[in-house]
């Protein structure tokens, strides 16, 4: 499984050994970019990814995707709501006025999270490419890091790493809530050939993956899961807590795995506002939204 970070649900899985009782061995490995992440699915390097919902509608529609053809990418489960997708700035950026002129960092210009952004930016009444400079910088974590050395005038961070941001004395200006629609952030999402072959590994996948989120949101297992979370993603146990009660806000972990089609269609839509479509998409993202999913598709999902 490529990965973006390891959520606390997927740090259960492993270490408290769900996935190993549901008889599925599964390896996470660290991705540095979405277009490392797909151009190392696309080789076979990976047979489920945690990425974005946008990331599978934009590669199973779009032939000008960095790879130069549609893949055969399905979402099934959704793994977050966003995980507090927040616009950053460091000390000396205090406004969204204030990022005017200067680069805004982004894992891909081109991204669903990275349309998150502009959103918000325009909101604040700046337009992309005119107002400011976008630059492609990787990883959410990676991101953080060069925020913390002032490498960009604002980005967009999250998974708990906004709010480690926040007790840096960097600025969070807006969130994804003030989008004023419902969002889906990562999703687990399948080579659409590998899943026709081992569809039993895959609901087994599933049902180990909810088992581990139960586990998670028992208020009992809080104090060990934070540990759980220290430990897969190298932070100290203070800096941990702080990010895991962050991914346990409202658009943090998605407590129910399904994915619905309102929120489904709000991400769609973020696409089409910023031309993210091909004249002729391989797919079509405005109707039935089944073709994009393992199973029926939203609502069903």
């Amino acid at each position: 499984m490529g990965v973006f970070s390891i959520s606390p649900a997927l740090a259960a899985g492993e270490k408290k050994g769900f996935f190993a009782d549901n008889d599925v061995h599964v390896t996470l490995e660290q991705v540095e970019s979405s277009e490392q992440q797909f151009r190392d699915f696309d080789a076979g390097a990976y047979d489920v990814l945690q990425t974005s919902w946008d990331n599978v509608v934009n590669y199973r529609c779009n032939a000008s995707n960095d790879l130069g053809r549609p893949l055969n990418v399905l979402a099934d489960f959704a793994l977050d709501l966003g995980m507090g997708l927040s616009v950053v700035t460091p000390p000396e950026i205090p406004s969204m006025e204030a990022v005017r002129g200067g680069e805004v960092a982004v894992d891909a210009a081109d991204s669903g999270y990275a349309y998150v952004l502009y959103s918000l930016l325009e909101k604040a009444g700046l337009r992309r490419d005119i107002d400011y400079t976008v630059v492609s910088q990787g990883s959410v974590a990676e991101r953080y890091r060069k925020m913390s050395d002032g490498y960009a005038s604002a980005t967009l961070l999250s998974d708990g790493l906004e709010a480690l941001a926040r007790e840096l004395g960097m600025n969070q200006l807006a969130d994804e809530s003030a989008l004023g629609t419902p969002y889906v952030g990562n999703v687990a999402a399948w080579n659409g050939d590998w899943y026709a072959d081992n569809r039993d590994t895959a609901m087994r996948f599933r049902d180990a993956y909810e088992a581990a989120l139960g586990w998670v949101l028992e208020p009992g297992n809080r104090d060990e899961a934070a540990e759980l979370v220290a430990t897969v993603r190298g932070l100290p146990p203070q800096d941990a807590r702080v990010v895991f009660d962050a991914e346990l806000g409202p658009w943090g972990l998605a407590r129910d795995t399904h994915i619905t089609d309102e929120a489904a269609r709000a991400v769609i839509a973020l696409r089409q506002q910023y031309d993210g479509f091909d004249e002729d998409p391989a797919v079509n993202p405005y109707g039935d939204l089944a073709p994009f999913f393992v199973n029926s598709g939203p609502n069903a999902s």
